[in-house]
């Protein structure tokens, strides 16, 4: 090796690479917006997060005796379930706390009450189980494909609140508050 500097290697110059290329222009990406936006939805996820957690756990005040909790209240409570046929209505209950002849007990099936659905003899069946048990307050319905979008809202009707005759007035009386529909509506 010589002390000249010359090591038989090529040095690249100041306007080009290691490679002997033209360098590439050097960008500056602003990533500060971004990084605002990623840090707010980041927010905005836990807390929805949070919150649904929040919903999903069971609150019960702890009671002295099991008759007065909510848990031995939801105990005597049922789902009512009520397909919407196109030949008319089938109703049935679930319930974890009851045997399987008890709930087939409360199963009726609804015919069609000439050509239409029959709404009052739906919502007479439902006051029957809401009486036996009167904390309940959800039902399922499950409509056939190609039920009409009419027929499945005078359901909804049907199983949230009827009419009563109390002497000269009417009132307007709860039955299942909580209406689901278990498919796609079509």
């Amino acid at each position: 090796m010589s002390g000249d500097g010359d090591s038989g290697e090529e040095t690249a110059g100041p306007s080009t690479n290691v490679f002997g290329e033209a360098p590439v222009p050097l960008v500056q990406l602003n990533l500060t917006a971004l990084m605002d936006i990623l840090s707010n939805l980041l927010f905005f996820l836990l807390a929805a997060f949070g919150a649904t957690i929040v919903m999903v756990i069971n609150g019960t005040v702890p009671v002295q005796s099991a008759e007065d909790s909510d848990v031995a209240d939801m105990k005597r409570a049922v789902t009512v379930n009520v397909s919407v046929q196109k030949d008319g209505f089938r109703v049935a209950a679930l319930g974890t706390a009851f045997s399987q002849e008890e709930l087939d007990e409360m199963a009726r099936q609804i015919p069609l009450h000439g050509s239409t659905h029959d709404f009052t003899k739906l919502t007479r069946e439902l006051r029957g189980i809401k009486q036996r048990y009167p904390k309940s307050d959800t039902v399922i319905l499950t409509p056939d494909a190609g039920v009409k979008y009419e027929v499945l809202v005078r359901t909804m009707d049907a199983a949230r609140e009827y009419e009563a005759k109390q002497g000269k007035t009417i009132q307007t009386v709860g039955l299942f508050p909580t209406v689901v529909v278990s498919t796609v509506v079509r």
